[in-house]
């Protein structure tokens, strides 16, 4: 009996002790849900407002390249005509639709409301006073931009905030913006936010249940099971989010790698070019000169395409022959194609013509090629690509859901372990993967496919277990190249002179054979390696300088900084920038930019020196800020 009241005070002790571990477990994941939540609807938000502005961003640069290049051959009288046509019937969303106006703020189409066609409304103020339209037109002035204003919903009366995105229609006064409501945003972040309380409250209540029947009922053992299977799946996501983070972070690195090579390689080119104008070409090392510039030139290229899969620009649709991108391609897949397995390609319509973005096309045919050589996994197998013109007939374009029309097809056939039947459905959509041990993301295809449906295109496949797959995509076709082979740089008349240039680079072996190569023309050739000081010099004696040539990364002054200083104190000079990162945050990107920054003209590295000579040549005839006769030398550079 004296045992009784200890045996019950450790029974007393084991429940409070459970009662206040289940207590506390309850606590703290209920604590560490709503963390979760919180952070979850943050990311939510910023998120989805950011999709809606690169949204906005992409319809407008879209719909604006299609008018640009349909306005191209429209005589200027019936331009106004043509794109009161055009868009009349084109929305954005639900609620949007797009709309026109000229650089004066006058009104060119409107779908919705007629009575502003014809209008100046560049000065027209919202509720609150917002000249939105002027916002509207210099945002499209500068290379476009958003704005927030009040204006009233299709048939409803009162005004709600709406941003809108609003972009110039090339090669025209024109420009056109769309929008969409803040309420439609608010709407979803609001749906989303209830649909995340719903999911935690939900996760909260069978924790704690589950907690309890584990303590009091299956004790601890059970209770840490239950605890390790909650916990897993945000494992899950952190190991997919670090994955995410160490594929960004490989991006940045090899953007970096990039533009240090395009240093190395630029070097090597010009260093090449300067020896062979010395070699004759009788001499055995004229030969050996001329395939390092050629291995140089074709690691620039390597080098161009790294750049391009290491950032996230702005697509550019343009005019393109596929047959170059596969070539480029082919290039790209020499590195990492096993032996094993036998390639062939059969190129059928060499002068064809699409409407894409080339570095979008290059990620179809690399997606494809890779998926191709993974799917036969280090085995023996073959890879054939093809490239053919054909004609989509009535009945199979209602299947594709395409125009009945001559399309550009790409086929990309592999002899690996094939595709099952019932998965076929499922390998575009998002996130799917069949190699996610092995860090596939499932975004591959689904990418691809995105890209092809906005080009207007179909992607196919058919595939049998064990014998192989077949990709198919379908571009429209828009003519035939009549382009003629490019010139070889020999053939380039290289001009000297005798005018004082300006040359800034902090890069020691890229500005040796640069200001070589200008001396050699018979330029008076002014090297610093450090910016502030070339500035110093300039402000010293401003007239004993003809042209400025200068590198954008510097320390103490950027090319850019390098460049407005100079003009503050003679605007007239004419400049060249040159770089290894356009299109970056840390660069421009189009002319129009670079002209706002002061910009003569633009090079990218590695550039070819013959071009770089000839551009400065027709600056400094332009600028007419010397009468010295120029000089006239033959240049024997290759390429």
């Amino acid at each position: 009996m004296s045992d009784q009241p200890t045996i019950t005070n450790k029974i007393t002790l084991l429940l409070v002790f459970m009662f206040f571990f289940s207590a506390t477990i309850g606590i703290t994941y209920i604590y560490y849900m709503n963390k979760v939540k919180e952070d979850a609807v943050n990311e939510s938000q910023t998120a989805m407002l950011t999709g809606y502005k690169r949204s906005l961003a992409y319809s407008i640069r879209t719909i604006a390249d299609l008018l640009g290049n349909q306005l191209k051959d429209v005589p200027q009288k019936e331009k106004q005509a043509h794109v009161q046509q055009a868009i009349q019937e084109l929305r954005y969303d639900t609620d949007g639709y797009y709309f026109v106006y000229n650089t004066k703020g006058v009104n060119i189409a409107h779908p919705l409301h007629p009575e502003f066609i014809n209008t100046n409304r560049l000065t027209h103020k919202d509720q609150n006073g917002h000249r939105y339209i002027a916002d509207l037109a210099n945002a499209a002035q500068n290379g476009g931009g958003y704005t927030t204003y009040w204006f009233s919903k299709p048939d409803k009366k009162i005004p709600l905030p709406k941003l809108a995105y609003a972009q110039m229609i090339p090669d025209t006064d024109f420009w056109i913006a769309t929008g969409i409501y803040i309420d439609t945003i608010d709407a979803e972040q609001q749906a989303l936010v209830k649909k995340l309380e719903t999911h935690v409250q939900k996760s909260i209540i069978i924790v704690s249940v589950g907690t309890t029947f584990v303590l009091f009922f299956l004790v601890v053992p059970a209770s840490f099971y239950m605890i390790n299977t909650i916990i897993q799946p945000w494992k899950q996501m952190e190991r997919e989010l670090r994955h995410a983070q160490k594929m960004e972070a490989i991006g940045i690195f090899a953007g970096g790698i990039a533009h240090d090579f395009n240093n190395i390689l630029g070097a090597i080119i010009s260093c090449s070019e300067l020896a062979l104008i010395d070699v004759k070409k009788h001499m055995s090392a004229h030969e050996d000169l001329r395939r390092i510039l050629q291995a140089a030139n074709r690691g620039k290229a390597l080098v161009r395409k790294i750049k391009a899969f290491s950032t996230r620009n702005s697509t550019h649709v343009q005019l393109m022959r596929p047959a170059t991108v596969l070539q480029e391609c082919m290039r790209l897949l020499e590195s990492f194609i096993p032996a094993t397995i036998d390639v062939s390609v059969r190129n059928r319509c060499d002068a064809a013509l699409i409407y894409a973005d080339p570095d979008q096309y290059l990620q179809i045919l690399m997606n494809l090629c890779t998926n191709a050589v993974q799917a036969m996994d280090g085995t023996k197998g073959s890879l054939h690509i093809e490239l053919y013109v054909r004609e989509v007939s009535l009945s199979e374009a209602k299947e594709m859901k395409i125009s009945p029309y001559h399309y550009v097809a790409l086929t990309v056939r592999d002899t690996g372990t094939g595709i099952p039947q019932h998965l076929i459905d499922q390998i575009f959509d998002p996130f799917y993967t069949t190699r996610k041990k092995v860090g596939g993301t499932g975004l591959g295809l689904s990418v691809i496919s995105s890209i092809i449906k906005q080009n207007k295109g179909h992607i196919s496949v058919q595939s049998t277990t064990g014998v192989g797959t077949s990709f198919t995509v379908l571009l429209p076709y828009a003519g035939k190249s009549t382009e003629e082979a490019p010139q070889q740089l020999n053939a380039v008349q290289v001009q000297g002179g005798t005018e004082s240039i300006l040359f800034v680079d902090d890069d020691k072996d890229l500005a040796y054979p640069v200001e070589k190569l200008f001396s050699h023309y018979g330029y008076n050739v002014s090297l610093f390696t450090n910016s502030q000081e070339a500035l110093d010099a300039f402000r010293e004696n401003p007239q004993s300088y003809d042209l400025l040539l200068t590198d954008q990364m510097m320390p103490h002054l950027t090319g850019t900084e390098l460049i407005k200083e100079i003009h503050s104190v003679k605007p007239d000079m004419p400049t060249i920038l040159y770089s290894g990162l356009e299109g970056s945050d840390l660069c421009a990107e189009t002319p129009s930019e670079w002209e706002d920054l002061g910009v003569t003209r633009f090079f990218s590295k590695p550039f070819e020196p013959a071009m770089l000579c000839e551009a400065v040549r027709q600056l400094l005839n332009e600028s007419c800020s010397t009468d010295k006769e120029p000089h006239e030398y033959t240049s024997n550079t290759h390429n």
